[in-house]
């Protein structure tokens, strides 16, 4: 008696919940998914599908990671509609550069340091 084959069903992988959280704080720093889009150097259908959970990967995985990071680091210092002035604003610890054009160059480090500097009240 001949044995029924069994097809493999591809599936896709699993959302990724930090793909969506990401894009949120994304979102909240830079106020649009195409503004976000444009400063993480990426289309927006790619903001898109990680809002529902794909990974963004390369160089614009990373800057949308690390801005995450900072807007994680932010809340519990400013309220959330005070997070992308301080983005956008010149800031003395980064030798008044803005906060998002140091870290889209890649200094996550020194954002940081800025960000640690206004939780404890460090002023330059």
């Amino acid at each position: 008696m001949p044995v029924p084959r069994t097809r493999k069903v591809q599936t896709s992988p699993p959302p990724a919940p930090l793909a969506a959280a990401r894009i949120e704080a994304g979102e909240l720093a830079l106020g649009s998914r195409a503004a976000l889009a444009v400063w993480v150097g990426t289309h927006r259908s790619q903001i898109t599908r990680a809002a529902r959970g794909q990974e963004l990967g390369g160089e614009e995985g990373w800057r949308l990671a690390a801005l995450a990071a900072v807007v994680t680091a932010l809340l519990p210092v400013y309220e959330p509609g005070a997070v992308s002035g301080w983005l956008h604003g010149h800031n003395p610890h980064l030798n008044d550069r803005r906060p998002l054009d140091v870290l889209a160059q890649g200094d996550l480090a020194s954002v940081m340091a800025a960000v640690q500097a206004a939780h404890t009240g460090v002023y330059a």
